[in-house]
């Protein structure tokens, strides 16, 4: 789905999504510690990336973007790191080495975190801007969405990673 269908999503609304993603990426991902599904969740897909990349993708961009939420709730204008607003830019140097239980528990954290942060803003701070370096500009609000958007855009990514390799 693209940015602009997700523009409707409320602080509520969003909520709601992050605290489902733990459930709904661990029941795709497979049971923890079996070998069927480690080893599946690690191959790669016809994409180039594994269903555990693409989990942790999520979790590490959850992590930008509440950080980037926080800073703008905190400061006037602050100047965000360009990932924040270009998802073009999220490149992750550290491959992922991680089983799928340890990826479910930091999805947990990570989706929990991310929620309480978005609880914790209220009215007009929605409106808020953070400045991207290098030009631009991103509300909290869109930060907001994009977390969802990130999130539910890797589960149909994982999804059709591991179909492919059924």
């Amino acid at each position: 789905m693209t940015r602009a269908e997700y523009s409707s999503i409320t602080p509520s609304d969003a909520q709601v999504a992050l605290r489902s993603y733990p459930r709904r990426y661990a029941a795709l991902l497979g049971e923890p510690g079996t070998e069927i599904a480690e080893s599946a969740a690690q191959q790669l897909g016809p994409d180039g990336v594994s269903a555990l990349e693409l989990a942790v993708e999520s979790i590490r961009t959850w992590t930008l973007l509440g950080r980037a939420l926080h800073q703008i709730e905190l400061t006037e204008a602050p100047v965000l790191h360009p990932a924040v607003a270009d998802p073009e830019l999220r490149h992750w140097d550290q491959p992922t080495r991680e089983d799928i239980s340890s990826v479910n528990e930091q999805i947990a954290d990570g989706a929990a975190e991310l929620a309480d942060t978005i609880a914790s803003v209220h009215g007009d701070r929605w409106s808020r801007t953070g400045i991207t370096a290098g030009g631009g500009s991103i509300t909290a609000m869109s930060i907001v969405q994009e977390a969802v958007r990130v999130g539910a855009d890797n589960l149909r990514r994982i999804e059709r990673t591991l179909a492919a390799l059924r």
